[in-house]
């Protein structure tokens, strides 16, 4: 858990990325999401954590592309920060929603296959009787 202060930076950090990435051309077509900021105490470095939903282009390459824009973006924001020092950005990828709906897919099969059937056969004993039997 972080400083009041470095909270604030990540969260300022996090929503001026956001806008940049709607705003840059090279960026359009993808859906990115900034899932979190991770900023050290000494507001030097900011570890920017992002994924990209159904994307056609590989993590490496979006990461290389993140980070080609890195300097412009970290200039903008030391504008927009006006503090000593301007964050380091770091871009890292993000899998937690591929996972998480990976393991939600994994549930619902076994909930699936434990699931009483519907009908049950005939000849079954917990079969109820049929009419006239």
């Amino acid at each position: 858990m972080g400083t009041h202060r470095t909270i604030r930076v990540s969260e300022v950090i996090r929503k001026e990325l956001a806008q940049f990435f709607q705003r840059e051309v090279s960026l359009e077509g993808l859906l990115l999401t900034i899932s979190a900021v991770e900023t050290t105490p000494d507001l030097k470095e900011a570890f920017v954590f992002v994924s990209a939903w159904e994307s056609p282009m590989p993590r490496e390459e979006l990461l290389s592309l993140l980070h080609r824009h890195r300097r412009e973006w970290q200039h903008r924001l030391g504008k927009k920060l006006q503090s000593k020092f301007t964050p380091h950005l770091t871009f890292r990828f993000d899998d937690s929603l591929q996972r998480g709906d990976r393991i939600l897919r994994i549930l619902q099969e076994i909930e699936r296959q434990q699931a009483p059937t519907e009908n049950p056969p005939a000849n079954s004993p917990s079969a109820p009787p049929g009419p006239g039997e």
